[in-house]
């Protein structure tokens, strides 16, 4: 452990283009008109709730990067508040995570296809080609990467905005908050069904906090990640109740549902060149922003939990840009091979929900201790609070993550939790063995600023 030795390459900018580009990703393309189903034109309110939400769940994770540099991201933050094996164990359920990339190499194809009918044609072949160019631009480290990051960030702001200022002044306003426009309610079913669609859209709130894994190379980390997680979620959950409004405002909401993208909607609203500009800059980059920062994020945790022991010590072997190009070529490998196999990504996802939702509420509770461990940077901290209070925030995110828990399990077969608590139970068991045996040697891997 060591004092301000650590010279960062990530400013506020790029921390924030990295932030952004997880949070917008796919799933506001679909998930908006879920929600729409689930509460009607009403689902621009439930962004803002689930902003609310969002913001709560991000507490922890604002509190823990106020205080130190963590060079490898969550694997630190795991290894110092709670333990070390729980680091480890985190890391192994990560992995079957980190082979998911290819269902945004497939989502990219699917809408750049919408203008290139030879894409479309060939979508497994050009979802491959596309992750292949962003392992690529990854094998140059984190500072080339938050510049093409930046680049496509601009472009996808500018298209979801341009999406949304064409299309407020076509949105039917007569009685919009009203029960009387389309003949269908505000709430289409109450306020039960605001409230799903609002923890339902948590997901497309959330994702800001993944900055905390670039801790090491920002140039400000204990002030900039706090900062850029509450602005990042704050502003895209508005911008994303805008574009809600446009979706519920302009066409019936069961119109809207039946064509399940947004791509007929933008054509409506906007000129052919725009139209363009908004399905490549647009869905095509927000897809790419998310598959951009996926890639990078994992390796600061894979690369200390390397050289810690919990993996073979080839994972560790950096290129001269500082990426654990070992790790990164097998996963690359990995991801390529899923998606040629047409595995289905999505049951990579439920494989680690549960798993997932447990360690949350563990990894909140291990908060706490915030003060005994870092005393004196927590008094410094401009976010410290006092004792009841931290408390308090620290209950509300466990409430967020007991919503998200509840929504999480609905619709899982008892199979896929089973599956869960087999692998819980083994990844668990590995990692205290490894641990016991003395192969593993944790190194503090953070810095006191």
């Amino acid at each position: 452990m060591a004092n301000n030795q650590s010279q960062g390459t990530l400013g506020f900018m790029d921390l924030m283009s990295i932030a952004v580009g997880q949070i917008i990703g796919a799933g506001v393309m679909v998930m908006s008109i879920s929600a729409l189903g689930m509460t009607g034109r009403s689902v621009n309110i439930a962004f803002m709730i689930a902003a609310v939400f969002t913001l709560f769940s991000t507490i922890p994770t604002v509190f823990v990067a106020s205080v130190a540099r963590f060079h490898g991201g969550t694997y630190s933050q795991f290894a110092v508040f709670v333990h070390p094996i729980f680091a480890g164990f985190m890391q192994y359920t990560g992995l079957l995570s980190s082979v998911g990339l290819g269902m945004f190499g497939l989502g990219l194809a699917s809408y750049i296809g919408m203008l290139i009918p030879a894409i479309q044609n060939n979508q497994i072949m050009w979802a491959v080609i596309f992750m292949l160019i962003f392992f690529a631009l990854n094998w140059f480290g984190t500072a080339w990467m938050a510049k093409v990051q930046g680049f496509m960030f601009y472009f996808l702001v500018a298209a979801l905005v341009l999406f949304t200022v064409m299309g407020l002044p076509k949105v039917q306003w007569g009685g919009y908050f009203g029960n009387e426009l389309f003949g269908q309610p505000l709430f289409a079913h109450g306020m039960s069904g605001l409230i799903e669609a609002a923890s339902y859209l948590t997901y497309a709130t959330g994702g800001a906090t993944v900055i905390l894994s670039f801790s090491g190379e920002a140039k400000n980390p204990t002030k900039d990640i706090p900062m850029v997680i509450i602005i990042a979620t704050l502003s895209v959950a508005f911008l994303y109740a805008l574009l809600a409004t446009v979706i519920g405002g302009v066409l019936p909401a069961d119109e809207v549902i039946a064509i399940g993208n947004l791509a007929p909607i933008a054509d409506l609203i906007m000129p052919k060149p725009l139209y363009y500009f908004f399905i490549i800059g647009g869905a095509g980059f927000a897809l790419g922003t998310t598959l951009n920062s996926s890639i990078a994020s994992n390796f600061p945790p894979m690369l200390r939990a390397a050289q810690d022991g919990w993996f073979p010590g080839v994972l560790s072997k950096v290129n001269k840009h500082g990426v654990p190009y070992v790790w990164m070529f097998i996963r690359m490998a990995l991801n390529i091979a899923v998606v040629l196999s047409g595995f289905d990504t999505g049951v990579l996802g439920k494989w680690t929900l549960v798993i997932g939702n447990v360690t949350s509420f563990v990894t909140i509770g291990s908060v706490i201790r915030i003060d005994k461990l870092f005393p004196e940077q927590w008094a410094k901290s401009p976010y410290h609070v006092s004792n009841p209070v931290k408390a308090l925030l620290l209950g509300l995110a466990m409430c967020t993550q007991a919503i998200q828990t509840s929504m999480n399990l609905k619709g899982l077969t008892m199979g896929i939790i089973m599956l869960n608590v087999v692998s819980m139970v083994a990844f668990g068991g590995f990692a205290t063995y490894l641990y016991k045996t003395g192969k593993v040697h944790m190194n503090p891997s953070y810095e006191l600023m």
